[in-house]
C-alpha cells in the first residue's frame, strides 16, 4: 500500500468500509458468517490498520440507536408528534419485543467484527506481520471498543451473552447452553479484567514501531485529528470501574486524564492547564456587555463561549481541551449524520425534542448576575420556527440564522466523551469515596477556590500559598491548585474551575461537604449532568447508575414519571411502577 494509503482508508472509515491492500471490501456488508472470508486480507499492518477502520466505521451506524436509547428512556428527551409508536414506547417504557431499538443485534454483529479481528491480531503477530508494539496499540483498541458496547448493553438489557470468540453468526448467542447470560456486575468485572494493564491503556503513536509515520492511526486528514476519533480509554476503564463501585480506581484513570495536558506539556503553555479541564479561559457563559442579558456570547467559532463546543469549525487546542472522543459525519461520505433526521425541524424529520422537565430545569435556575436560567439550555435547545429544536448535534449543519448551510450537505459529529463528562464522572468517583469537598469543587468552583483559606474567595491571590489551594488529600485526590505571586507558582489545577461556574451559576451550598452529605452532593452532581450534559448519550447511565448504587431503581423511576406528569402522559404512573424494580428498567432480550 503507498504511503498515501492512509488518507484513502480514513475516507474509506467515513463510508464504514473496510480496505485492504489487495483489494476493497465493505465490512458493513460482511455478514459474520463470511467473515473467515477476509483472513487472507491480514497481511500486514495497513490491513490491520483498515480492520480498526472499518469496525469504528460500523460503530458510526448505531449513533441514533446509542442518542436514543440513552436519552428517550430518561428523562431529558420526549418524542414529537412526528415519532412513530416504537419511539413512544421507548418514551413510556411499554417497549414490545418487536421496537427495532430495542433490538440488541445491532451492537452484537459489530462485537462479532471486533472479535473477528482481534483473532486476527493474534494470527499476525504469532506470523511476525505485526510487530509486538503495533499489536499492542491496535488490540488495546479494539478491545475497549468492545468493551464499550457490551457496556451498553448491560445498561440497557441487563443480563446479556459474552463472547469474545468468533462466532459464524449472531444467531448462534440463542444458544444459552453454550451462551449464557452474564449478571450485569459479572459482565463487568469481565470487561475490567480485559482492558486492565498489562492491557494497554496509551493511545496510538505517531509513529509506528518502525519509526514511520504512514502506517501510524494518529494523524489528521483533512483536518480531522483522528487521536480524537479512537475510544479514551482511561476514561472508559474508569467508567467501569465507577459502575461497579471501585471509586478510588475510577477516580486514578479520570485523575490521569484530566492532568493530560499538565503532564505533556510541563506546565511550559496556558493550554496545558486546561486541557481536559473546564476552567476560566475557554467555552464559558459569558457577557460581553455584563449587564446586558441580550449580549449573550453564543457563537459557533468564539472559544470563550459555551456553543462553540458543539460548533467550533476547527478541531485546534481551544476544541481539544474539551473534546476527548468524536466521531465525524462528513458530508461526502455515508453514513448520513442521523442527527438531523432526529433533531432538526429542517430537512430532518424531528422525530425527538426537549422534554418540558429538562426545559423547567434550565429555566429555574439564577445566573450569579441575577439573569433568569441557565443559559445552557438556550443554546442546547433552539426555538425555530415556533418548535422547540435539539441543537447540540446541529450545529454543523445549521448556520447562525439556524437554517441549513445546505439541506444535501450533513456535516456533523457524534460527540461520545469530552472534559465535563470526565470531570463530572471523576466528581460522582470522588463524592462516593468520601471525598465531597473534592466532588465539590470538581463540579462547582475549583479546588483553587474550594480549598482558599479565605473561601468564599475576593478573586485576589494571597502572596504565599504554601498551605492553601490544595487538597492535600490521598491520591488520588492530592490536586494542587495552588497560583502564587512570590515565588511564582502555578499547580495543576490553577485554572480548573467546576462546570457550574463555567455556565455562570453560583456556588452550590458549602454545607454540601461541611457536613459530608453524600447523597446530596450526589444529587447536586447528577442534578448538574443534566444541564451540562443533556442530549449526548450520557443520561440514562447517569440514573440508571445512581440508582443500582442506592439500592433502589426508584430514583430512576421518579425521574422518568417526573418528565411524563409533567406532559399529561397517562402512562406515568404506570412507568414509575414498572421502572421501580430492577427487572422493569431493562429492555426485554430477544435476538
Amino acid at each position: 500500500m503507498k504511503k498515501h494509503s492512509y488518507k484513502f482508508i480514513y475516507k474509506i472509515l467515513l463510508a464504514s468500509a473496510l480496505v485492504s491492500s489487495v483489494s476493497c471490501k465493505k465490512l458493513v456488508d460482511v455478514e459474520p458468517e463470511n467473515q473467515v472470508d477476509i483472513v487472507n486480507h491480514y497481511q500486514t499492518v495497513y490491513d490491520a490498520n483498515a480492520a480498526v477502520i472499518g469496525i469504528y466505521g460500523q460503530l458510526q451506524g448505531i449513533a441514533d440507536r446509542y442518542i436514543v436509547l440513552n436519552e428517550l428512556r430518561a428523562d431529558l428527551i420526549s418524542p414529537t408528534i412526528n415519532a412513530d409508536q416504537y419511539l413512544r414506547q421507548l418514551h413510556t417504557h411499554t417497549v414490545t419485543p418487536d421496537n427495532p431499538w430495542a433490538d440488541p443485534k445491532p451492537f452484537y454483529k459489530i462485537i462479532m467484527n471486533c472479535n473477528d479481528a482481534l483473532k486476527n491480531f493474534d494470527v499476525m503477530l504469532a506470523a511476525k506481520k505485526l510487530t509486538q508494539a503495533d499489536y499492542n496499540e491496535r488490540y488495546a483498541d479494539i478491545n475497549a471498543v468492545r468493551c464499550f458496547l457490551y457496556l451498553q448493553l448491560g445498561m440497557h438489557w441487563g443480563s446479556v451473552p459474552y463472547v469474545t470468540d468468533p462466532l459464524e453468526t449472531v444467531e448462534s448467542l440463542k444458544d444459552e447452553s453454550k451462551f449464557p447470560k452474564l449478571t450485569f456486575n459479572d459482565l463487568l468485572d469481565k470487561l475490567i479484567a480485559s482492558m486492565e494493564p498489562p492491557r494497554s491503556l496509551e493511545g496510538y503513536s505517531a509513529t509506528s514501531s518502525t519509526g514511520s509515520s504512514s502506517t501510524s492511526l494518529n494523524t489528521t486528514v483533512d483536518g480531522y485529528p483522528t487521536n480524537l476519533f479512537f475510544v479514551e480509554k482511561r476514561s472508559l476503564l474508569g467508567d467501569l470501574y465507577l459502575w461497579r463501585g471501585r471509586y478510588t480506581d475510577a477516580s486514578r484513570m479520570y485523575r490521569y486524564v484530566t492532568e493530560t495536558g499538565y503532564r505533556n506539556g510541563g506546565g511550559g503553555n496556558d493550554a496545558s492547564f486546561w486541557q481536559y479541564k473546564p476552567n476560566y479561559n475557554r467555552f464559558l457563559v459569558t457577557y460581553t456587555q455584563g449587564g446586558n442579558e441580550n449580549t449573550l456570547l453564543d457563537d459557533n467559532t468564539n472559544a470563550n463561549s459555551w456553543r462553540s463546543i458543539f460548533g467550533n469549525p476547527t478541531q485546534g487546542t481551544e476544541t481539544a481541551s474539551e473534546w476527548i472522543w468524536t466521531i465525524p459525519f462528513d458530508r461526502n461520505f455515508a453514513p448520513v449524520n442521523p442527527f438531523i433526521d432526529l433533531f432538526s425541524n429542517q430537512g430532518g424529520r424531528y422525530l425527538l425534542t426537549a422534554s418540558k422537565l429538562a426545559l423547567n430545569n434550565w429555566d429555574s435556575q439564577l445566573q450569579t448576575n441575577n439573569f433568569v436560567g441557565d443559559a445552557r439550555g438556550k443554546m442546547s435547545v433552539r426555538t425555530i420556527n415556533g418548535q422547540p429544536v435539539i441543537a447540540k448535534q446541529l450545529y454543523y449543519y445549521l448556520n447562525n440564522a439556524f437554517v441549513p448551510v445546505n439541506v444535501l450537505q450533513r456535516q456533523g459529529r457524534w460527540l461520545l466523551y469530552r472534559a465535563a463528562t470526565l470531570n463530572l464522572h471523576f466528581a460522582e468517583a470522588a463524592c462516593r469515596d468520601n471525598q465531597v469537598k473534592v466532588a465539590y469543587a470538581l463540579t462547582n468552583v475549583g479546588v483553587r477556590e474550594t480549598y482558599n483559606s479565605v473561601f468564599p474567595g475576593t478573586g485576589t491571590v494571597p502572596s504565599d500559598v504554601t498551605n492553601i489551594m490544595q487538597t492535600q488529600a490521598p491520591a488520588p485526590y492530592d490536586m494542587d491548585g495552588r497560583d502564587g505571586a512570590v515565588p511564582y507558582y502555578k499547580g495543576p489545577w490553577y485554572r480548573q474551575i467546576g462546570t457550574r461556574s463555567r455556565a455562570n451559576l453560583p456556588r452550590l451550598d458549602p454545607g454540601l461537604y461541611q457536613n459530608n452529605q453524600v447523597a446530596n452532593m450526589e444529587d447536586a452532581i447528577i442534578n448538574e449532568d443534566a444541564a451540562e450534559l443533556a442530549f449526548e448519550g450520557q443520561r440514562w447511565g447517569d440514573l440508571l447508575r445512581v440508582s443500582l448504587r442506592r439500592g433502589s431503581t426508584t430514583y430512576l423511576a421518579q425521574k422518568v414519571r417526573a418528565k411524563l406528569d409533567l406532559e399529561g402522559n397517562s402512562e406515568a404512573a404506570n412507568a414509575y411502577n414498572k421502572l421501580s424494580t430492577t427487572n422493569g428498567v431493562y429492555l426485554p432480550f430477544k435476538l
